[in-house]
């Protein structure tokens, strides 16, 4: 194979040391579900639904862990694709490409929309015009892109500071305003497993992410020993956020009030605060997506710059620039697409939430992708066994739980990016 997955890692600025790539995977993974997620979780499974938040994080583990895994022995922009072509080959990595320009391409401009609403909020404009916020929230994660990955990554550290210590003090607070009484899951009775096991599903979004994280290895000045410890730190801080906010939001509300399921965290300090105060609520939205986009934003270029260095896409697009070897021509490229996806949803083609489910169910095919790697290139039978488990449990969700138009877009983008890699090999070598 005369490509390696290791190509073109060197190329990139090695500068992520373990604190901001820490930080940087928070952001990626701290997106907007954390607002609206643990209301939903209660008004379905009311008391049990914290047990929900820590199965859906217990499932997580041998996810991040695999990711972390091969993170750490392929360090490469390509992230999943990189893994895939470790042990299938460039054509296949190829395929992969495309899926994964694919699910960016719908799941970021969905995030910029959230974000553009609490945007709007902040501003108080009219919500139509959330499709203006978001592609202002796109310009900003582009610039700041595009002054190279050191400024942004020490930027990505105080949002995390920022962002995690905000949904923390609204956990806190929803757990020890007057109004609080908190209601303990119950782990007894078989009715409460089942409402749990629902929730995951309703929660599990809020735990994607660091499979963006994995296109950053290789601006890692040294992947086999921090992404490993930046997976696990960041998975830490991601729980125990969580779990505060969800405990706080189910301490404090009313499972029948309509407030819980589409502006809990905000209820929560209207409620144990003042109305005045829930409105800093839409400013942290703002911080958390303009975080998680920023985030996103970076892996996406990545994406593209590693593809391009394949030649799969122009090549121009892998192009650096500067001192710090940023892929501006990249990070254009995937910001164009982005305000192109904002501005056709803004007329109507495609809504945020068809967006949002598109996007979520491509990377967990992803997930699936990733394991059936880690059995191809375990070096040992018990990782083998342990991969090949973790593999049939995610294809069970896939075949059960997902749509099969989506499973069918998948599948035309991994041809398409297989044949063109085809194509292109077959024309070098004529």
């Amino acid at each position: 194979m005369s490509d390696t997955a290791g190509a073109g890692v060197h190329d990139l600025d090695r500068h992520l040391t373990l604190v901001p790539a820490t930080a940087l995977a928070v952001t990626t993974v701290v997106g907007g579900g954390a607002l609206v997620l643990p209301g939903a979780a209660l008004r379905h499974a009311g008391a049990n639904a914290l047990l929900g938040w820590i199965l859906a994080a217990l499932i997580t583990i041998p996810l991040i862990a695999v990711f972390a895994r091969l993170g750490a022995r392929y360090p490469s922009a390509g992230g999943v694709a990189g893994f895939v072509q470790a042990a299938f080959g460039r054509h296949s990595a190829a395929g992969v490409e495309v899926v994964l320009i694919g699910a960016f391409g719908l799941g970021m401009p969905a995030i910029a929309l959230s974000g553009g609403g609490y945007l709007a909020a902040v501003f108080g404009w009219s919500p139509g015009y959330s499709w203006l916020g978001a592609l202002i929230l796109v310009a900003l994660a582009a610039g700041m892109l595009l002054s190279g990955g050191r400024v942004s990554s020490k930027v990505q550290a105080v949002l995390a500071a920022t962002l995690t210590i905000g949904l923390a003090a609204a956990g806190v607070v929803g757990l020890v305003n007057g109004h609080a009484h908190f209601a303990a899951p119950s782990v007894t009775g078989s009715g409460s497993w089942t409402q749990a096991l629902a929730v995951v599903g309703i929660v599990f979004f809020a735990f994607t992410g660091w499979e963006v994280v994995a296109f950053t290895t290789a601006e890692y000045r040294n992947p086999q020993r921090d992404f490993p410890r930046a997976v696990a730190i960041s998975f830490i801080v991601v729980v125990g956020v969580y779990m505060l906010v969800a405990a706080g939001v189910q301490a404090t509300l009313d499972v029948h009030d309509p407030a819980t399921e589409s502006s809990p965290v905000a209820a929560v300090i209207r409620v144990a605060v003042s109305p005045t105060a829930a409105s800093l609520v839409a400013v942290l939205g703002v911080v958390i997506l303009g975080a998680n986009l920023i985030g996103a934003l970076w892996g996406a270029s990545r994406l593209v710059y590693s593809s391009a260095s394949h030649r799969l896409l122009p090549h121009r697009l892998s192009l650096l620039t500067g001192a710090q070897r940023t892929p501006s021509a990249a990070i254009i490229a995937v910001t164009v697409l982005f305000a192109a996806v904002i501005t056709a949803s803004a007329l109507g083609v495609m809504s945020p939430t068809t967006m949002f489910m598109v996007a979520g169910q491509n990377f967990f095919m992803l997930y699936l992708l990733s394991a059936v790697v880690f059995v191809k290139v375990a070096h040992s039978t018990a990782a083998r066994v342990w991969g090949v488990v973790i593999a049939l449990g995610l294809a069970v969700v896939v075949v059960l739980g997902f749509h099969w138009q989506v499973v069918i877009y998948a599948a035309i983008l991994f041809g398409l990016g297989y044949l063109l890699s085809r194509l292109r090999r077959t024309a070098e070598q004529g």
